[in-house]
């Protein structure tokens, strides 16, 4: 009974059928009218997914592609008037007559002012004496240092010859020593052969021996005796000069030791005081160097004057913002004469966190648009203000820029461009306990349609742009994923797609 008021509730219609279904029956076949049962089941199951249908959140899907992620910025910036570029002039050589002014506009060749030829010529004369001056002193200063080492080899070579000396006395004298030592032992021999005649001799009874033959023995035994004694003596002798050939091979090698460790303690100081010597070379020719540059500067520029007969002329279309030189009067120190193109060049400065002026290198291009005019401006200076955790960005537009003007504009720049396989909208990402990661759709076809399944996709984020809007990922992912929702929607949950 609830049942069927719980259906009358939800689905009047399908009650209503079902009532009249019921009456048919009692009066119909129950064969045909079963039929006509489950036809209404049907029916009732198709509302009942119908109205679950429009229950579910509603999702819209993005397929992840082939993308690239930018990093940039956009701001702000100020354009200025570019800095004006000085004209060298020799300082001291007397100005002869002056053509141009402060403020007037220079075509390429157009004179400036003309300088004393011969005060050229002889600055350029003195010039060049001071630089074979200069050549020749630095020649001096670059000679090797290094002290001789002679003496050193020379004590080595001694030392090498008494350690030889002292191997051949000991196996000289050692072998003495074993010869003298065989000729005992050999006279020991002799001398105990002897006496074992001479005892056999005066042992003998049958027959008895003779006196002759006595007195031959005895004899015989006293000089084997007395060549042992010799033998002795010798071994003696042959020890003894061992023991003193050794003790002076011995002392020369000591000596010989001794003379090296001096040569080379002498050594030693005198590769100190070359040290120090170099060093201070060192020094004093590379202050030489840098006077030598600039000398060589001065004497490019005195040659260059002195071909042109003293006539200073613009090297370029330009605007002379600066002239103090004067007629008959020396030139003095100092830019006396500062030139600036005629298309002055235009700095583009503008301000950064310092996170994003840290990215910035010299040379990046920077897209300034002010009004209808668009050119690239390249990085010239990044200064960092630790306190204010900022950076000014100076930008030099190009020679080719047209239409700009000292004011206020916009500049962008891009700090990187990386392509990657997957790339998607940001809101499709989500994060929980496990890390990052998206809703795919899975479809699954039935008997009654087809029903949709958000699962959980884990990936890992590579990168994100920097307006926040796209981020590449790494992960196994096919077909679309969820970026938005009417409702919520967590793994596993049924959802249904936007048309």
């Amino acid at each position: 009974m609830n049942c069927v008021n719980k259906t009358k509730e939800l689905f009047p219609a399908a009650a209503r059928g079902a009532k009249k279904l019921a009456v048919a029956l009692s009066g119909q076949a129950a064969g045909r009218w079963a039929l006509r049962f489950f036809a209404a089941m049907v029916v009732l199951t198709l509302a009942a997914r119908g109205t679950s249908g429009a229950a579910l959140p509603r999702v819209s899907l993005a397929t992840p592609n082939r993308g690239t992620i930018v990093q940039k910025a956009s701001t702000t910036a100020e354009i200025t008037a570019g800095e004006s570029g000085a004209l060298e002039l020799p300082a001291g050589v007397t100005v002869r007559a002056v053509y141009a002014a402060a403020g007037q506009q220079l075509k390429e060749g157009d004179a400036i002012l003309l300088l004393d030829l011969e005060q050229l010529q002889d600055e350029l004369d003195s010039a060049k004496a001071t630089r074979s001056q200069q050549e020749a002193q630095l020649a001096r200063l670059s000679a090797s240092t290094a002290p001789d080492g002679s003496s050193v080899t020379s004590a080595r070579q001694s030392l090498d010859r008494a350690k030889e000396d002292y191997t051949r006395t000991d196996e000289r004298t050692a072998a003495a020593v074993d010869e003298a030592k065989a000729s005992l032992a050999s006279a020991q021999t002799a001398r105990d052969e002897a006496a074992k005649t001479l005892e056999k001799l005066e042992s003998r009874t049958d027959p008895a021996p003779t006196e002759e033959e006595l007195a031959a023995a005895r004899g015989a035994l006293e000089e084997a005796e007395t060549a042992l004694s010799g033998a002795k003596q010798a071994v003696e002798s042959a020890e003894t000069s061992r023991e003193d050939s050794m003790l002076s091979a011995k002392r020369s090698v000591e000596n010989a030791e001794s003379s090296l460790a001096q040569a080379n303690e002498a050594y030693s100081q005198a590769q100190a005081s070359a040290s120090l010597t170099a060093q201070s070379n060192a020094a004093e020719a590379e202050a030489l160097r840098l006077e030598k540059e600039k000398n060589d500067e001065k004497i490019d520029l005195l040659t260059s004057l002195v071909e042109a007969g003293g006539l200073v002329s613009a090297p370029r279309d330009a605007l002379l913002t600066v002239c103090t030189v004067e007629q008959g009067q020396p030139c003095p120190e100092g830019e006396c004469l500062q030139l600036a193109k005629e298309d002055s060049e235009m700095l583009v400065q503008f301000t950064l966190p310092a996170e994003q002026a840290e990215k910035i290198t010299t040379g990046l291009s920077v897209t300034v648009t002010q009004g209808s005019a668009s050119a690239e401006a390249a990085v010239r200076t990044v200064e960092t203000d630790e306190e204010k955790e900022t950076g000014l960005v100076t930008a030099v537009l190009g020679e080719a820029a047209a239409g700009f003007k000292a004011g206020t504009a916009q500049a962008e720049l891009v700090f990187s461009r990386n392509a990657y396989d997957l790339c998607l909208p940001v809101s499709a990402l989500r994060q929980d306990g496990q890390g990052s990661y998206v809703l795919a759709v899975e479809e699954t076809q039935n008997a009654f349609g087809l029903s949709f399944t958000a699962l959980r996709v884990p990936v890992t984020v590579k990168e994100v742009d920097s307006g926040g809007q796209y981020a590449a990922v790494e992960g196994s992912i096919s077909g679309g994923v969820i970026v938005s929702s009417n409702r919520a929607v967590s793994p596993g949950a049924s959802v249904r797609t936007e048309e």
